[in-house]
C-alpha cells in the first residue's frame, strides 16, 4: 500500500512559510475548501486555497502514487496594482525554491506555475485588484532532503 502522506500537511508547511511574513494577513482556505476572506476585509491581504493530487504510477491495481502534488493558488489583493504585486514578490520570497520540512516526506523545492491577469472589483470608487499565482510543491516517502 502506498504511503501517500497527509496531504494537509504539504499545505501546514506551505502556510507556515507565509504566516512567518506576520505583517500580512493570509487568510488559509478551510479543510481544504475555498478560502473565506470575512466581510469588510481591507487590503493589503493575501487568500489561499490548496490542491493535492497523486500521480498515477501506471500498475493496474494502484491507482495513484505515493508521490503528491499540491498546487497553491494565491490571491493577492490590494487597493491598487502596485500594492497587490508587492504582495507577490512577498509571497514570491517566502516560496520560490523553499523545500519546507515535512516530517517523513523527501521535499522537492517550491516551483511558480504561472500568475494570472490582474483583476479588479466594480464599482470603479471601490476598487480593489487581485493577482493569482499558482505554487506547486511535490513530495514523496523519504527523509527531507534525499
Amino acid at each position: 500500500m502506498a504511503d501517500y502522506g497527509d496531504e494537509h500537511d504539504d499545505a501546514t508547511a506551505m502556510l507556515d512559510l507565509l504566516y512567518a511574513q506576520n505583517d500580512i494577513t493570509t487568510y488559509p482556505a478551510e479543510a481544504g475548501g475555498p478560502s473565506t476572506v470575512p466581510v469588510g476585509a481591507t487590503p493589503p491581504y493575501r487568500s489561499v486555497h490548496f490542491v493535492t493530487e497523486h500521480t498515477p504510477t501506471g500498475e493496474r491495481l494502484a491507482s495513484l502514487s505515493s508521490r503528491s502534488i499540491t498546487r497553491a493558488f494565491v490571491h493577492h489583493v490590494g487597493a491598487s496594482d502596485v500594492a497587490a504585486r508587492a504582495l507577490l514578490r512577498r509571497t514570491k520570497q517566502a516560496w520560490l525554491d523553499v523545500r519546507p520540512a515535512i516530517p517523513g516526506r523527501s521535499v522537492y523545492p517550491i516551483r511558480h506555475e504561472q500568475t494570472r491577469d490582474p483583476q479588479t472589483t466594480e464599482p470603479v470608487a471601490q476598487t480593489t485588484v487581485t493577482i493569482t499565482a499558482v505554487y506547486r510543491l511535490e513530495t514523496q516517502p523519504g527523509v527531507d532532503g534525499s
